[in-house]
């Protein structure tokens, strides 16, 4: 004869057994799925960061190519300068040229002698 209350009993333990795991078993799914939560979340923390720093870096990369178009606009503007600058340091004063120079000089000069006589005489 078997005993009627073993194998009930066996059927009774496994039973709590399989719950008990299957227990463990969504606790832990229920702590993973938070833990997945957390980790979305600083998924797309980082995606928006990572958006405004390509802004950022587009930019300053705008800004570095208007400041090398305004550099080199500069620098050509330069270049024309000191272009007209020796092309003009090289060319000699005509006569009239110095003739007019010694007249002006001459009459700075004797202007200021006549002027420093006229208030020597006060």
């Amino acid at each position: 004869m078997t005993d009627p209350v073993g194998p009930k009993n066996a059927d009774y333990e496994r039973g709590r057994e399989e719950g008990e795991i299957a227990a463990t078993i969504a606790a832990r799914l229920l702590g993973h799925d938070k833990h997945f939560e957390a980790i979305n979340g600083s998924v797309a923390k980082v995606a928006t960061e990572l958006h405004t720093l390509n802004l950022a870096v587009q930019r300053l990369a705008d800004q570095a190519v208007a400041r090398d178009a305004q550099t080199t606009k500069a620098f050509d503007t330069f270049r024309e300068l000191d272009e007209t600058r020796r092309s003009l340091a090289g060319e000699s004063w005509s006569l009239w040229r110095r003739v007019a120079a010694y007249l002006v000089a001459a009459f700075m000069v004797t202007g200021t002698m006549v002027l420093l006589w006229i208030l020597g005489q006060r």
